[in-house]
């Protein structure tokens, strides 16, 4: 599953949101009783789907004797870790844990980044799109990867 755009949203007063229909349709497609996770990574909430969890669990796992950089992104990612609902209109509730350690207050908006989505304050977001990106050809040539356009 890949999630791909982006959409403002507004929290209801018990941190409810509705997901967009594209992102609501593919997650309930997968299963009858549909979840996601939410946790924190890169100072801001992030969902993913249980199954990428269990993959994101056992690779973890590989590591022996995590540095402090990694003990930390554990904390933050093991710390945040909230499983939740999605209903039928694709609306999920955010954790109040979550929205202070995300800093979401009413206006969020939700960004498709491939294999997860992130929910970012609404000034952050456009901090994210305003932010100027070094080359990055190198790390793609390293990788194997090219963009084709």
């Amino acid at each position: 599953m890949k999630f791909r755009g982006h959409a403002h949203r507004s929290l209801d007063p018990k941190g409810r949101l509705i997901l967009p229909q594209h992102w609501r349709d593919a997650i309930l497609g997968q299963a009858a009783e549909a979840r996601i996770v939410l946790t924190l990574y890169e100072n801001h909430v992030i969902g993913i789907t249980p199954a990428q969890w269990e993959a994101l669990e056992s690779e973890l796992e590989k590591i022996k004797a995590p540095s402090k950089n990694m003990r930390n992104l554990q904390r933050m990612l093991y710390g945040g870790y909230e499983e939740v609902a999605v209903g039928r209109q694709g609306r999920i509730q955010i954790p109040a844990h979550l929205r202070k350690s995300g800093k979401l207050n009413k206006e969020v908006v939700l960004l498709g980044v491939g294999k997860r989505f992130e929910i970012l304050p609404e000034g952050r977001f456009e901090d994210v799109l305003g932010q100027e990106f070094d080359d990055v050809s190198e790390e793609l040539a390293q990788n194997g990867a090219s963009l084709p356009f």
